[in-house]
């Protein structure tokens, strides 16, 4: 890159990328109605592939670098602060709730429950966000990583879509709101890439620990349980099927 203006449009770029499966899933939440055993179906892929993407992608690099301490201290205090985080959104604590195993409340029954539904679903973009502007460094595409971020987004905003069209949430509001979450990702990517270049090997890696650590916590509180609520039999195969896939795909990719 000439320029570390030109590095940061690159990384935004990638971030964009990963974020397209954010908008691919909001679209299809509102063009098609699939039933909520499908949409758990592709919620258990993408669970399995977010978590091959904390564990073989993110927290094996900062294991290398890092060591054993540093790299479980990261990963402990990652999930933590996600955990406290996501526990004080109380009212959006059902925000990928496709509607029919669990309806969405409407704006008139809660009002407010929209915005909050948005601030969850933002917080749950963030540390893909940040991993993915520290693993750019050095200036690589990861590729592998942002594939398994974009097809993981899918099915996230598929059931949060579908959930907000059942609640008679308007389809301008939900494509905003959708948007509003990919181009905000995208920024914290470029953010991250930018203002993280100067840390040296251990900080770099043990960020990406703590961020391994955020990432499986989203997946546990706001993934996995939908995809084995009401979820097809063989959920677990689907998920490991998603984790492999990414081992598959980072393969491929050398």
């Amino acid at each position: 890159m000439p320029d570390a203006f030109m590095g940061v449009v690159w990384a935004f770029g990638w971030g964009m990328a990963a974020a397209s499966g954010v908008l691919v899933g909001a679209i299809l939440g509102l063009m098609t109605r699939l039933p909520h055993r499908a949409i758990a179906a592709m919620m258990s892929l993408g669970a399995g592939l977010m978590l091959s993407a904390a564990s073989v992608k993110v927290a094996t690099e900062a294991l290398v670098v890092a060591g054993v301490a540093s790299t479980v201290a990261g990963i402990v205090l990652g999930g933590a602060i996600f955990s406290i985080a996501n526990a004080a959104l109380v009212g959006a604590r059902d925000r990928k709730r496709c509607g029919e195993c669990k309806p969405q409340p409407s704006e008139s029954d809660a009002p407010g429950s929209g915005g909050a539904i948005a601030v969850g679903t933002a917080i749950d973009a963030l540390p893909e966000a940040m991993v993915l502007g520290v693993a750019l460094r050095p200036m690589e595409s990861g590729f592998a990583l942002v594939v398994a971020i974009a097809l993981a987004n899918v099915p996230e905003a598929l059931s949060g879509a579908s959930g907000m069209r059942l609640a008679s949430r308007s389809r301008t509001y939900v494509l905003s709101l959708w948007s509003a979450i990919a181009v905000g990702s995208a920024t914290t990517t470029a953010l991250a890439f930018h203002f993280l270049a100067d840390l040296g090997p251990d900080a770099t890696a043990m960020l990406k620990a703590y961020g391994a650590g955020a990432l499986i916590a989203v997946a546990a509180e706001t993934m996995i349980p939908e995809a084995f609520h009401n979820g097809p039999r063989f959920s677990g195969v689907l998920a490991a099927a998603g984790f492999a896939a990414l081992i598959l795909l980072a393969d491929i990719a050398r």
